[in-house]
């Protein structure tokens, strides 16, 4: 019988690691002095640390205990416990919260974008600007494509994921398309790639303008430029 495991490591790119990114994020082996600079370690490694919702509600029980704000029932639920965390950091954008409380399953892996979001919405003077992280998947035995890595980062201006299995999968395609002759097919396979990253920038205009400036740049290298 073979294994499969996860493991990760990253860092939090902020000012400070306070009471509320203590909360979101203690549970991922959270180390606040290193490797400093502006950066904060946390790591994902299976049979190990490998937080789910459960651990960061038990975080956010603990800030809430924190912060002295009225928590009646040791098992409230995460909803209950984000909405005193709204009132207590005053989050204008409610319906927004409401989204990211409702994007989640309790059992679920607690996932690193909707707790930066979370982050961004209960600023306790953290100054959380990026998460850059790095995993990898392994098996217990040397079986074919159980092996490889992604990465993540996020950021309030761009979120961009990759993962080691995507150049195989193009190529694969690409080289179909092209052997058979099919430019077309070829060419929405590279559309569909640069679609997805420009999908992770956030602003709408600046997204909009990339685009057209990407056109009108692969329009001169075409004429020769």
């Amino acid at each position: 019988m073979a294994n499969s495991y996860y493991d990760g490591t990253g860092v939090l790119v902020l000012d400070h690691v306070t009471p509320v990114i203590t909360a979101l994020f203690g549970a991922f082996l959270l180390d606040p002095d290193w490797p400093g600079n502006g950066q904060a370690y946390i790591a994902r490694i299976s049979e190990t640390s490998d937080p789910r919702w459960g651990d960061i509600r038990d975080g956010l029980m603990g800030l809430a205990a924190q912060l002295d704000l009225p928590c009646p029932e040791e098992d409230v639920s995460i909803d209950v416990l984000l909405r005193l965390l709204v009132g207590h950091f005053r989050v204008d954008n409610e319906d927004r919260l409401n989204l990211l409380a409702n994007a989640y399953q309790p059992d679920d892996i607690a996932g690193l974008e909707i707790l930066f979001m979370l982050a961004l919405c209960f600023d306790d003077g953290h100054g959380l600007r990026a998460i850059e992280f790095e995993g990898c998947w392994h098996c217990s035995k040397p079986r074919l494509f159980e092996f490889g890595g992604d990465g993540a980062f996020i950021s309030r201006e761009v979120i961009h994921y990759g993962n080691s299995r995507e150049p195989i999968e193009l190529g694969i395609g690409l080289r179909e398309a092209l052997v058979a002759g099919n430019l077309d097919s070829a060419t929405t396979m590279v559309a569909t790639m640069v679609r997805k990253t420009l999908a992770g920038i956030r602003d709408d205009g600046a997204r909009e303008t990339l685009a057209t400036q990407l056109a009108s740049l692969l329009d001169q290298t075409g004429d020769g430029a």
